[in-house]
């Protein structure tokens, strides 16, 4: 049995899944009690695609664990949009040689091997379907027919209902094909029929998601509670887009002659590339933040370097240089995920901890963790804690001041007083020496001075303390 490297992400949506296998379907429509103190609908964790399909195929397939199914998930999801972004390359007007190149270079990308190792797929398997609901917007702003119609409105329905943080690129990309196909003629028009297709697309998710759900991820002022700041915070990681497409709307007129391909290419790595060049210069050490666009560079790369190759190249040197970009690719992909998959799970701390707090922990119990074992914790394990796997979602911010009181906090009392404000009943610590990826504790001695605590595990830098009452 193979599991991901221990940074992945790819056990939250097990979890999940294995809630639902656990508990039957009619749990989608109660509180996952395992995460953020419970008060969170299951449907605002995660769309019904995934787990469904997780669930069908290990129906079918018993012999294979949820982790080994969902790595060919998304390995099949990564093969059907790399025959997408082919056949769209295509539609934009480009040769079979041409449109062949892209897809090589978008399904053996750069940056596959980096969203395995931290990514939970989720992203990645909703991204995969991107380009077949471009090939059909393109079809749609070259030819309207209600067949196309119905069917944009359902794929993106189906999308949305995979992960709802694809809107965002979902719209931009969108943005940039009409910007390059239509200019500015006939511009209202089509507007309002774009604006009603992704309207009705929404409304549709939201019968999964419900309108809460909605409000929870906008974060205004007058939807979630938040002061004048929040609105302040929410407009600046606006303005950063809306600039770039300016940017590149004023851009593209150097070129004399309009071609779609490029167009296209231009208003995409234009926007992406500036939305990564701004999230990198705001806080260079925060590269999870950064990396964000990462799949969607790689989209752009894609398609620029098959054009690149058609324009300046012979075919001789394009065979040649497709080889050394696998070989380099296959080296990549060896060392930062096959290397780093994990064969015995229960030699690993994640399980470990977990294996010990299921000892411990009572069914009414909570148990407070950070780093990594957060997010292997309930892949196997039915144990309340106070984080979760889908922060964004959150309704209840308590649970964010308790964890940065409590990992990064100094005095003793104000610690004690947020363990017992959030009924905690056992506390993970991991110090330096722990093989914890992330040591999130800034102050782990200061756990031994708290006299509510009581530690009743301490093993190779991990400790855990029983909160006292």
């Amino acid at each position: 049995m193979i599991f991901p490297a221990q940074t992945s992400l790819i056990p939250v949506q097990i979890a999940l899944t294995r809630f639902l296998e656990t508990n039957g379907l009619g749990a989608v429509f109660t509180n996952y009690p395992f995460w953020y103190l419970g008060t969170i609908p299951f449907r605002f964790l995660t769309g019904p695609v995934l787990p469904l399909l997780l669930l069908t195929l290990h129906r079918f397939l018993p012999n294979f664990s949820l982790f080994e199914l969902m790595f060919f998930v998304m390995g099949f999801a990564w093969l059907f949009g790399s025959i997408g972004f082919y056949k769209f390359i295509k539609a934009l007007g480009l040769e079979s040689k041409t449109a062949f190149l892209a897809a090589i270079f978008f399904f053996f990308g750069p940056f596959v091997p980096f969203l395995f190792r931290f990514s939970d797929g989720l992203y990645f398997f909703a991204f995969a379907f991107l380009p077949w609901i471009f090939l059909l917007y393109l079809k749609f702003l070259q030819r309207e027919t209600k067949r196309i119609r119905v069917f944009l409105i359902i794929l993106i329905s189906f999308v949305l209902l995979i992960d709802t943080l694809i809107l965002p690129s979902l719209i931009f990309g969108m943005v940039c094909l009409f910007l390059a196909k239509t200019g500015w003629q006939g511009i209202k028009e089509k507007i309002k029929k774009t604006s009603l297709l992704l309207f009705l697309s929404i409304m549709i998710a939201t019968l999964w998601y419900t309108p809460i759900y909605w409000l929870a991820i906008l974060g205004t002022p007058s939807w979630a509670g938040k002061g004048l700041s929040g609105l302040i915070f929410w407009i600046l990681q606006i303005l950063p887009t809306t600039l770039a497409f300016i940017l590149a709307i004023f851009s593209v007129k150097v070129f004399k002659e309009k071609n779609l391909p490029r167009d296209f290419l231009f208003y995409w790595l234009f926007v992406f590339g500036f939305l990564t060049l701004t999230r990198f210069l705001s806080d260079i050490d925060f590269w999870l933040d950064w990396t964000a666009y990462t799949m969607e560079l790689q989209l752009g790369i894609s398609l620029g370097l098959s054009l690149l190759l058609r324009r300046f190249f012979k075919n001789t040197f394009s065979v040649a240089f497709l080889a050394i970009y696998f070989f380099i690719f296959l080296f990549i992909f060896n060392t930062f995920v096959l290397k780093t998959m994990q064969k015995d799970i229960k030699k690993t701390v994640e399980y470990q901890i977990g294996e010990e707090l299921t000892r411990i922990v009572g069914p009414n119990e909570r148990a407070f963790l950070s780093g990594t074992t957060v997010f292997w914790l309930n892949a196997f394990f039915d144990i309340n804690q106070v984080r979760g796997g889908q922060d964004q979602v959150v309704v209840d911010q308590n649970w964010r001041k308790a964890a940065w009181k409590i990992r990064q906090g100094q005095n003793p009392s104000k610690i004690s007083q947020w363990l017992r404000k959030l009924k905690i009943n056992y506390l993970v610590v991991h110090t330096e020496n722990s093989r914890e990826y992330y040591h999130d504790f800034v102050h782990p001695e200061i756990f031994d001075k708290i006299s509510s605590l009581e530690k009743i595990y301490d093993v190779a830098g991990d400790r855990i303390y029983r909160v006292l009452e």
